[in-house]
């Protein structure tokens, strides 16, 4: 049985180790973040490590899901052995210095977000790695990148998750003001927001443009509110965040 060890036990593992367990694998977590750690073991039966170094020396594929200044601290004087996978799940630390970091293991990266809990997280992966896709792949789709230029902007979108998440809360509440139940809002506004990107992801045929004029015909409810967007400029904060954020990434690359 594959034995994968987690360096960082925190927010994004919590929500990912349901989905992780349907592989099957065994899994053995540090104790960083003792009570994270204690609640899986509780619920998954998953092994606890005080020493990192046993987890590294056990294990398959290695995950370490820490934040990116920690990544360092965390694998200086590990000893990784060829054959062995380390999985960053750390954001804006380059393939180049995890190579170095996990010589002679092999360096990959991905980037779930915490809806792999439900099996919707879109993950990305770069290098392409069988393993690393095959445990990963109960968090949803699997999106393999040619390289690490096509990575960073595309890491950009779990920001984007966020912010979506920031929109959701704020046309549910307009909805619950304007007289429907605050449940009722949120599953409306939730479910509508899937069903657009459904619409999207399922119709590759047709550009996304075209989709949205299909709904918004002359004297449309749905274009008169567009217009309203497109009038305020909406869209272009979107883009500017996006900007803003990648430029931070490979800031602190170079």
């Amino acid at each position: 049985m594959t034995c994968v060890g987690v360096l960082g036990v925190g927010h994004l593992i919590k929500h990912l180790m349901p989905a992780l367990m349907k592989t099957g694998r065994r899994f053995v977590l540090s104790q960083r973040n003792a009570a994270i750690s204690a609640d899986l073991q509780k619920r998954f039966g998953v092994e606890i490590r005080e020493n990192t170094q046993s987890i590294v020396d056990e294990a398959d594929i290695v995950i370490v899901a820490v934040r990116p200044f920690q990544v360092a601290a965390l694998c200086d004087g590990l000893r990784f052995r060829d054959g062995q996978i380390l999985l960053s799940l750390c954001a804006g630390i380059h393939l180049t210095d995890l190579a170095i970091l996990a010589h002679p293991a092999i360096a990959v990266r991905a980037m779930p977000v915490i809806a792999g809990e439900f099996g919707e997280s879109p993950t990305l992966l770069c290098p392409d790695n069988e393993k690393c896709r095959d445990l990963l792949a109960p968090c949803g789709p699997i999106l393999v990148l040619r390289d690490e230029a096509e990575f960073e902007p595309a890491s950009v979108a779990a920001c984007y998750f966020g912010w979506v998440q920031n929109l959701i809360g704020t046309m549910a509440e307009w909805t619950s003001e304007n007289g429907v139940s605050p449940e009722t809002s949120r599953l409306l506004i939730a479910q509508m927001t899937r069903a657009a990107g459904t619409l999207v992801r399922e119709r590759t045929e047709t550009s996304v443009d075209d989709l949205v004029t299909e709904i918004t015909p002359p004297r449309s409810l749905t274009g008169l509110g567009l217009d309203h967007l497109k009038d305020e400029n909406a869209f272009l904060p979107w883009r500017q965040a996006g900007d803003r954020v990648l430029s931070s990434i490979v800031k602190k690359q170079d």
